[in-house]
């Protein structure tokens, strides 16, 4: 079980650091570091030759800052976001791969759970971050291994430009829906405190015509579907973060960073359940403490880094059944802990101009323990991670530069294949920022906890898969008077070996497995517009992808039926546009966001039950900014889902049709 004492002793203890850490620079000399000093160090940290990332625009950051990152990605990105309803568990596929495949890095540190392997995105506030990344497929090697689809970089940073920065948010729609966001951020000489408080709820109790459920009509021979209620959807979101960052002397800077969340989730029935709502009351409470300490040392040729976190998490999800003349009596009752502690210490050393050496170790430890007392299953399970990586980056010319990687691990003392990454970017034309990357290599995902000792069904015996692949994109930024137009494309090929999926095995319950082989590979275009007429202001900002994730199996374990066919849940066409237009503190935004047909089955047969249509959403929002000295004030109203489509995300799962939310926020 969790232990509340040693909890509220690991709070205590962060609460001392900071203070005594605070204490101390507060005592320091006057700050003499200089800004084009640090602009200097700066540059050993860009990113590598050949690797590829899409940092989220502050406009995009600004105007989604009420919603989860879930809801950010799927109408900003490339990323295809598998959700079960509002509010509830969303996933990502990255290039046609598996929620396991893509990893989150906050301040540097993985999120992704050692024990499901996967990222809930609804839990991550955008509010709470200054900067978003993605860095798709090969890409994020640069900072963790496992991610065949890509990475996901949240990061925070020190604003020194202002003394103090005081921002509210609130907000309430639809469905008894309430937002609130507070930032407090103060900015001396030598020390950089920044703390943002949340505390977000809804019923979620919307309405939706169930299609799953039909009674006949004796006179006109159709189809009659009942209006039915999200009972049991509501959920509830609170938290607080904070960061520190002190100056310490000229050459150095040390971080801190604390999040501790609190996350409480109904879970609603199927709509193919035809009981009543009451019946099963499905529960799921989840707390979650991160803390991270980074100290970093500047030098004349490279830059040393040193960096320690922890993590500690408890979950707790319930399932009650109502029984006849019993009551409500639990079928499920699984608690789970995990404690995982990330360690790593690394150089960068420029050896000149045109030659950048990295060199770092990291050493990951993560105890799992989960049990259902009902069910008397679970498991209790370690597991130790040794990572090495060495860098090489080489400039050969002004315009073509190239980047070696190599990463080597252990697991539990196992050996881990070889992880090999090379790049290259070559600047075509300068006026025309036109720039060519690519890349080949090689990537390795350990199976998960549950993967190996899930009971039933975890497989010990499981591989890890192996993924093989290679990218290419070119870009171009191009100023034309008051225009800016930057488009971009990447083709891509990832041959993953040993891909592990959850079949159904002789015994009569479902087990993790290899299989063969699965292929992903496509096409991703993006283009970023900005231009000016009159004192009106446009940005046109467009995402398409082009996904293939094919299942190249054996016949034998899937059935020929399959062999070739688009793996379930991945559409082969998604995109979005999001067109932004500001006016004297005027601003409306539009987003719209489209997925091709998704599948539910390996053999891509369609039903009416089973496939899932596709559709096309639209988001608005209009803006009025107020400016009164030094405070500034901004209402926003936001429609979703304009034109009441009706859609599927997950099979089962209902989802809202048109609503609303109100944005007050106040700045100072």
């Amino acid at each position: 079980m969790f232990d509340k004492a040693l909890t509220m002793k690991i709070l205590l203890s962060f609460i001392l650091m900071f203070a005594c850490a605070r204490l101390t620079a507060q005592m320091l000399p006057p700050d003499t570091v200089n800004i084009p000093e640090l602009e200097v160090f700066s540059s050993v940290e860009k990113r590598p030759a050949g690797m590829m990332s899409h940092k989220v625009d502050t406009l995009v950051l600004k105007s989604e800052r009420s919603t989860s990152l879930s809801d950010l990605l799927d109408t900003h990105s490339a990323l295809f976001i598998k959700t079960e309803g509002r509010g509830a568990l969303s996933t990502a596929s990255f290039r046609g791969t598996a929620a396991s495949h893509t990893d989150v890095l906050w301040n540097g540190m993985s999120v992704q759970s050692p024990m499901l392997g996967q990222v809930d995105f609804s839990l991550f506030p955008v509010y709470l971050f200054d900067d978003i990344s993605i860095n798709p497929g090969n890409s994020s090697l640069a900072e963790t291994s496992g991610a065949l689809g890509g990475s996901i970089q949240l990061d925070n940073k020190a604003d020194w430009s202002k003394p103090f920065n005081f921002t509210l948010l609130t907000g309430f729609g639809s469905y008894r829906t309430f937002n609130n966001f507070l930032k407090i951020e103060r900015a001396g000489k030598q020390v950089f405190s920044g703390t943002r408080v949340y505390f977000n709820r809804s019923k979620n109790d919307f309405s939706f015509i169930n299609k799953n459920i039909a009674t006949l009509n004796p006179v006109t021979g159709s189809y009659q579907y009942p209006v039915q209620k999200n009972e049991q959807g509501g959920y509830q979101l609170m938290g607080i973060e904070q960061n520190f960052t002190w100056r310490l002397g000229e050459k150095g800077v040390l971080t801190a960073h604390y999040w501790f969340q609190d996350s409480r989730r109904s879970l609603p029935r199927l709509n193919t359940y035809e009981g009543d709502d009451h019946a099963n009351i499905n529960r799921q409470k989840e707390q979650t403490h991160r803390g991270k300490l980074q100290y970093s040392r500047y030098g004349k040729k490279g830059k040393w880094t040193v960096s320690s976190g922890l993590v500690f998490q408890h979950l707790n999800y319930t399932l009650q059944n109502l029984i006849g003349g019993q009551g409500y009596q639990f079928a499920v009752r699984s608690v789970s802990t995990l404690v995982s502690s990330y360690n790593a210490a690394s150089y960068d050393y420029q050896l000149s101009q045109k030659t950048l050496f990295k060199l770092k170790y990291s050493f990951d430890f993560h105890h799992v323990a989960t049990t259902d007392s009902v069910k008397q299953t679970g498991y209790n399970r370690y597991r130790r991670e040794h990572k090495w990586l060495f860098l090489w980056e080489q400039q050969f010319t002004t315009r073509f530069s190239t980047t070696v990687l190599l990463r080597k691990e252990w697991i539990n003392g196992q050996s881990v294949p070889l992880i090999p990454f090379a790049g290259f970017e070559w600047i075509v034309h300068k006026k025309w920022h036109w720039i060519v990357r690519g890349n080949v290599a090689r990537n390795v995902h350990i199976p998960d906890l549950n993967d190996l000792y899930w009971q039933p069904g975890g497989n010990p015996n499981l591989q890890p898969e192996e993924g093989l692949a290679t990218e290419m994109a070119t870009q171009i930024k191009y100023p034309i008077g008051k225009w800016s137009v930057a488009p971009e494309i990447t083709a891509f090929y990832n041959n993953i070996k040993g891909w592990i999926l959850w079949l159904p095995a002789p015994a009569g319950y479902w087990q993790a497995q290899n299989i063969e082989k699965v292929v992903a590979k496509g096409i991703e275009f993006s283009i970023k517009i900005r231009f000016s007429l009159g004192r009106f202001q446009w940005v046109v900002m467009g995402n398409y992808a082009y996904t293939r994730s094919e299942n190249q199996g054996n016949p034998t374990v899937w059935g020929r039926d399959a062999i070739g066919k688009q793996l379930p849940y991945i559409p082969v066409h998604s995109g979005n546009v999001f067109i932004s237009l500001h006016w004297r503190g005027f601003g409306l935004n539009y987003i719209n966001n489209a997925y091709s047909e998704r599948f539910t089955t390996s053999s891509n047969q369609l039903t009416r039950r089973d496939w899932l249509y596709p559709y096309f959403m639209n988001d608005l929002s209009l803006s009025k900014t107020f400016s009164f000295k030094r405070v500034q004030m901004e209402a926003q109203w936001k429609v979703h889902n304009l034109f009441n489509e009706s859609y599927r995300s997950v099979l089962g799962r209902p989802m809202p049709g048109r609503n609303y939310l109100f944005l007050l926020i106040l700045k100072i």
